[in-house]
């Protein structure tokens, strides 16, 4: 009877361990040389595990593009596909090192690893995070925090064990991915809540195009977090060589975000993206974002400059995410 008993409340443990959540947004999009559009982007389920133990599980499966709407083939779920975003398992070391198994995030940059839209200002995101290295891989890796003075030094290296087996659209998909982050938190130096918003990284990776005679690309780049007063100010800046030295691209964006009080916000963004194979493209965001609840994101944003992509077009755009 006893024995009984600890099976049933290690089950019952067990089970508590899960937590289910998600997010959603939906976009009215003005496009300067398209249909007007409304769109449902993604609905998006998080299931977690963690029971305080060496071992956590996370997942995120992501139905995109669920349903749309223009006045040419009005309600339609032309590009709607199911897409496993995140699962993978992390087992602690110790209170240093982390593994990571699994299919997660390249944790390149901030934007990427962030990039849920009830996390970010603007309902478009930098062309450079899209279109510079793989989103998501398929593999392994060490990850971890060290203290550094009145810092905090956190770091990441990871490498592909199999390569992303779906394209989606116009998605470049990667092989032989590897690379490293280094990311120093608090290097003002300040302490409370405003500690862990003043961030650099330092980003290195290397890649090629799974087309047929690619070179091999090494990627370098450089990001930033810093928030003082009223402001925010963040920023991202690779440039790509060739294994033989030629150039292989380069972009970069710089956005800052203003309180104006009544939790809404003024958002300026600049952009640049320089790619060899294609036309240059240089780009400026203007817009207001209201946090409606801490959960909720009003966004209202003006695109403009040079440059179409048909996932990032100019023009107007209005967006509401919410996270459950």
């Amino acid at each position: 009877m006893l024995c009984k008993s600890v099976v049933a409340e290690e089950d019952d443990s067990f089970w508590r361990g899960f937590h289910v959540g998600g997010y959603t947004s939906i976009d009215a999009r003005l496009p300067r040389t398209e249909a007007a559009q409304l769109k449902l982007n993604e609905v998006s389920m998080i299931v977690t595990w963690d029971q305080g133990t060496r071992v956590k599980f996370f997942s995120e499966l992501e139905l995109e593009n669920p349903i749309s709407y223009d006045h040419h083939d009005g309600f339609n779920t032309k590009q709607s596909y199911l897409d496993l975003e995140r699962f993978y398992f992390d087992y602690n070391l110790n209170e240093k090192a982390n593994v990571r198994l699994g299919r997660f995030l390249t944790p390149a940059g901030r934007w990427n690893q962030l990039h849920a839209p009830p996390l970010v200002w603007t309902a478009s995101r930098p062309l450079v995070t899209t279109r510079f290295f793989p989103s998501s891989i398929n593999g392994a890796m060490l990850f971890g925090s060290l203290p550094i003075s009145h810092m905090d030094m956190e770091y990441q290296v990871y490498a592909e064990a199999l390569k992303d087996q779906r394209q989606d659209g116009d998605e470049i998909i990667h092989r032989e991915v590897k690379g490293a982050r280094l990311a120093f938190n608090n290097i003002l130096g300040l302490s409370g809540n405003n500690a862990g918003l003043n961030t650099l990284g330092l980003n290195v990776m290397s890649y090629q195009k799974d087309i047929p005679g690619s070179p091999t690309y090494h990627l370098y780049g450089l990001d930033f977090l810093l928030e003082f007063n009223r402001w925010e100010f963040s920023g991202e800046v690779y440039e790509r060589k060739t294994s033989g030295g030629d150039d292989g691209g380069s972009g970069a964006y710089l956005q800052s975000a203003y309180s104006l009080g009544s939790e809404w916000y003024w958002i300026t963004r600049l952009e640049t993206l320089h790619e060899v194979d294609s036309k240059n493209a240089d780009r400026w965001v203007l817009g207001m974002t209201k946090r409606v609840k801490p959960n909720q994101l009003l966004k209202f944003e003006f695109i403009g400059g040079s440059g179409e992509y048909e996932d990032v077009p100019r023009g107007f755009v209005t967006s509401f995410a919410v996270m459950f």
